[in-house]
């Protein structure tokens, strides 16, 4: 049997970068007596956890861990249970590769898009949790913290707790089945699934949907009504007016645009951009911006959230830890989205060309038409000449294809995403 994930020892592992400001503590000099309380408390016959819960604006139920001790044995259990059960959860950047070669191809294919309906609360959980509980390699104290997650909260032992990363577990060990079984369909030659985001590369010939909706009702899953079947040709006859066909498709925030015209030897020529609704949300924040400017007068305020949405940023991994191998990772509108590009066609393998940003080039000239002849002009005209300045100089396609870096204090982003709070 593997050592216990609760030793004090073991839990000093599981600390990130932002603990001491999110529950106030702080962890260098308390560290000791926090890992001693909370492994104190998995040791227990009935481990103390604390787990809230609260509504999100869809109506779903989100847990979340109370204090730091629980925080702590929550991300404990889920380490420990990622390893003992050999999960490794998608990568959006390996998908994405993935989906740029499939995209390449020159013969024809099929992409079907689906997404699972009410996932995390429509999984069965019990029949997981149950394997865990009996399984002997699984540590006693980890079944009872197990136990307690369920317990603290009253949660359904049904349910898969939307917002505790032991979730992803739960669906991960769910789906694992279901996944191999789709990608042994015959016809098929390319799966991706992202937590409840599907899809599938196959032959024009093969029908996919009701496969899969049969495969996810055997779990007890539905798929979303709203599904994509596109079917990507090569060398159709031409069309009426004579434009380029092109066949597009948007998965994990991107939209891929691929020419139905193909040459022998060589790559399928395609496009890859930010996805529309990306797009649509991305736009809809800037124009919160310019509304909540409209009300406060905070012209400085106004400025770096315009920033902050046109540029690019470095931030402490989400869940590394800390100490000295904290590190940092870029992200922001070109680094969210540094896949895109032209890839034209090729005999030597796929090829890369710059993006032109034209979709962000839009998005630049809807923000100059709205300070300089929309309602916001008044409201515009009252900034100082170097904030003014600043506006003028405000580019979503330039922050994408320079790679602007700006960095903000972690009460400025606070204050800069609070405007987009409930939109």
């Amino acid at each position: 049997m593997m050592p216990s994930p609760y030793s004090e020892e073991s839990l000093k592992q599981h600390f990130r970068v932002g603990d001491s400001k999110k529950w106030k503590v702080d962890i260098e000099k308390d560290i000791d007596e926090i890992v001693k309380s909370a492994s104190g408390r998995a040791a227990s016959n009935t481990p103390g956890l604390l787990i809230n819960s609260k509504i999100d604006k869809s109506g779903k139920t989100i847990y979340f861990a109370g204090d730091i001790e629980t925080d702590i044995l929550l991300r404990a259990t889920y380490k420990r249970l990622m390893r003992q059960r050999s999960i490794v959860l998608p990568n959006r950047e390996s998908i994405v590769n993935g989906i740029l070669e499939a995209t390449s191809e020159a013969c024809p294919y099929l992409v079907t898009k689906c997404d699972i309906r009410a996932f995390y609360e429509s999984l069965d959980a019990e029949p997981i949790i149950r394997g865990i509980l009996v399984d002997t390699r699984v540590s006693p104290d980890l079944k009872s913290v197990l136990r307690a997650i369920y317990d603290a909260a009253g949660i359904p032992k049904s349910v898969a707790p939307r917002g505790l990363a032991i979730s992803a577990v739960i669906a991960e060990l769910t789906l694992k089945d279901f996944d191999s079984r789709i990608r042994k369909v015959p016809g098929v030659h390319r799966y991706f699934r992202y937590a409840d985001d599907i899809i599938v590369f196959s032959l024009p010939s093969t029908p996919l949907l009701p496969i899969i909706q049969c495969e996810l009702n055997a779990l007890g899953l539905e798929l979303n009504e709203k599904t994509e079947n596109q079917e990507v040709r090569a060398n159709p006859p031409p069309n009426t007016e004579g434009d380029p066909l092109v066949a597009a498709y948007s998965y994990l925030g991107y939209e891929f645009s691929a020419a139905e015209k193909v040459d022998y030897y060589k790559t399928r020529e395609f496009t890859v951009s930010i996805a529309p609704i990306k797009l649509k949300k991305r736009m809809t924040r800037m124009f919160l911006a310019l509304h909540a400017f409209k009300n406060d007068e905070d012209g400085g305020l106004l400025i770096d959230r315009l920033i902050f949405l046109s540029t690019n940023r470095s931030v402490y991994k989400t869940k590394h830890t800390r100490g000295s191998r904290k590190q940092k990772i870029r992200t922001g509108i070109h680094y969210n989205y540094s896949s895109c590009g032209h890839y034209p066609a090729s005999k030597r393998g796929r090829v890369y060309a710059d993006h032109t940003a034209g979709e962000l080039v839009k998005i630049d000239a809807v923000l100059k038409s709205a300070v300089k002849s929309g309602e916001f002009t008044a409201a515009v005209a009252t900034l100082p000449p170097e904030l003014k300045d600043k506006l003028q100089n405000i580019s979503f396609a330039q922050g994408y294809k320079k790679r602007l870096m700006k960095g903000f204090t972690r009460e400025r982003v606070g204050q800069i995403c609070k405007v987009w709070g409930h939109e």
